[in-house]
């Protein structure tokens, strides 16, 4: 299981692995993962976001787009009882992307990447997916896990 995020006993989130925040035409995303075991774990995670960070709950456009994987690790990196998901938070097709690209395509697992945007007024098309995937490679990246 991958170390990333830091948790305290009761599973308060102490720190996040946070990427920069990438701007693009007035929009912003950010980037953060934390390690879960399972998806019942989702629910309590976000709401730790929201509460950490009220300037997310306050102004985020989309607060959190989500992608999860995990499994058991059997041997040498083949994993068993796997599940995964995503949740697009109003940013249709941006968490499927977030799961395929980043996390099955460097075999991530037991992991929750949340993507955040803050819409800045400007359409900017398809070019908000590239910075999705980008800002989850970003957060994992800077906790040396891809």
């Amino acid at each position: 299981m991958y170390n990333t995020g830091t948790k305290s006993d009761n599973g308060i989130i102490t720190e996040w692995y946070e990427s920069d925040i990438v701007t693009d035409r007035k929009s912003r995303f950010q980037g953060r993962h934390v390690t879960i075991n399972s998806a019942d774990e989702i629910p309590n995670i976000l709401s730790q976001l929201l509460q950490q960070n009220k300037n997310i709950k306050k102004t985020a456009s989309h607060p959190h787009i989500i992608a999860w994987q995990t499994g058991t690790l059997v041997n040498d990196n083949k994993y068993i009882n796997v599940n995964q998901g995503f949740q697009d938070n109003g940013e249709k097709g941006a968490g499927s992307r977030l799961l395929n690209q980043v996390l099955v395509n460097n075999n991530i697992f037991n992991v929750l990447v949340i993507i955040t945007r803050w819409y800045g007024g400007n359409p900017i098309g398809s070019s908000r997916f590239r910075h999705v995937v980008n800002c989850g490679l970003m957060s994992l990246r800077k906790a040396n896990k891809i």
